[in-house]
């Protein structure tokens, strides 16, 4: 059974499909929000426990070197399972490691937080393809993500617009974090009523499953453009990252900019995210030519995150911002593109969904680490943003050798 023959009698996605599908896009965004808010708590985490630029570095680094090490053996491995139990499970594993980042009282301790709840967060990230391909008409797959990125756009752009705020107002950073658990808590009660297999259009999930006859792993072999998607995403990742980490220390520190201004400056990335996202679709329906898809999105992010190092105005910083997180509008078409490889099997499907967020997430882990040591190196951290997004510009490469046509 391939993964189209499985998903084809869904002509069209009910609304509990949307809402199941939504409330778990809403979980990895809820869950992301430790790594792209840490910018925003790093000066008051800092001062708290004292941490130098590499190690704040590592904080970023750990959550995503987790998923990179973790998430394609469990999309591997785990896709055997039924998809709805398996996120249930993620969700009871990982909100007590979100409370315990707010009860840390050293480096270590905040580390090793960060760790499990990344470790534990994959689990769920496993489950996403089997998801769709359960609960969404094939043709919607797209649209559904891209609303998907809307939402997390506007989720992320309160919190780091608000952070900031939020933490001076609180009078610590740690209740900010019981604040995110008890948000992730809701969502598991949420996920209990809206995601009942019973209910799921796609009955022959568990029998598809069982009967694959390819082993997943092989798909990595088969399907080498896989690899360029997840390049491009990789070096998309590693410049967002990057600048979320270290750009509100930097406006602090060097451009005389306030967290107050630069919380909200840096929301940029996320509010023209919140309606350009909504473009995901139209993006991939009018874009046949999968060359450049993968492209034109990797070239704009070199100059992008280049001019954004280099530049010390406010306004201009703000167009900037706000034009890297446009580009990611190509997001949501690019990782569905494993769903349109020839004759791809459902878990098959999952396997290389994984290799693309396995390649994402070592950019989100190196960007901030590479960014760290130049900085420590040079004494300079625009110094070591124009290093990571100098190094960025291997997505440009991945994306001219990708197939210009559809599979």
């Amino acid at each position: 059974m391939t993964s189209a023959s499985l998903s084809e009698g869904i002509e069209d996605t009910q609304p509990r499909g949307w809402a199941t599908l939504l409330l778990h896009h809403l979980q990895i965004s809820s869950l992301r929000l430790s790594s792209f808010v840490l910018g925003i708590f790093l000066p008051f985490i800092s001062d708290d426990l004292g941490l130098t630029p590499l190690q704040a570095g590592l904080l970023q680094g750990v959550w995503w070197i987790t998923a990179a090490v973790a998430v394609l053996p469990f999309g591997i491995w785990l896709s055997r399972f039924r998809p709805v139990p398996m996120n249930l499970v993620s969700l009871m594993l990982v909100t007590p490691f979100l409370f315990a980042q707010g009860l840390a009282f050293s480096f270590p301790s905040l580390f090793f937080a960060r760790f499990f709840a990344a470790l534990f967060h994959m689990i769920g990230l496993a489950a996403r393809p089997m998801l769709f391909q359960q609960w969404a008409a094939r043709r919607q797959y797209t649209l559904i993500n891209a609303v998907g990125l809307s939402q997390h756009s506007l989720l992320l752009a309160i919190a780091i617009s608000t952070g900031a705020m939020l933490i001076t107002a609180l009078g610590s950073w740690r209740l900010a974090y019981f604040i995110q658990g008890a948000f992730l808590l809701s969502q598991l009660v949420a996920w209990m009523v809206v995601a009942r297999e019973s209910r799921a259009p796609a009955r022959e999930i568990e029998q598809a499953l069982d009967n694959a006859r390819r082993a997943p792993l092989a798909a990595l072999r088969k399907y080498p453009q896989g690899w360029l998607v997840g390049v491009v995403m990789f070096s998309l990742s590693a410049t967002w990252t990057a600048i979320v980490t270290f750009m509100p220390t930097l406006m602090v520190e060097d451009r005389n900019i306030p967290l107050a201004v630069g919380g909200p400056l840096l929301g940029f990335l996320y509010y023209s995210l919140i309606p350009g996202a909504l473009f995901g679709s139209y993006v991939n329906r009018k874009a046949a030519n999968r060359r450049l898809l993968l492209t034109v999105p990797a070239t704009l992010n070199v100059l992008l995150a280049l001019g954004i190092a280099l530049t010390r105005d406010i306004v201009p910083l703000a167009v900037l911002i706000a034009g890297m997180g446009l580009v990611w509008v190509a997001v949501p078409a690019l990782e569905m593109l494993p769903f349109e490889f020839e004759d791809i099997a459902p878990r098959e499907v999952a396997a290389m969904s994984a290799l693309v967020v396995t390649l994402s997430a070592i950019g989100f882990a190196v960007g901030p680490m590479i960014a760290g040591a130049v900085a420590q190196f040079t004494g300079s951290l625009q110094t070591g943003l124009v290093a990571i997004s100098l190094a960025s510009s291997v997505g440009i490469a991945a994306g001219l050798m990708y197939p210009a046509r559809r599979e």
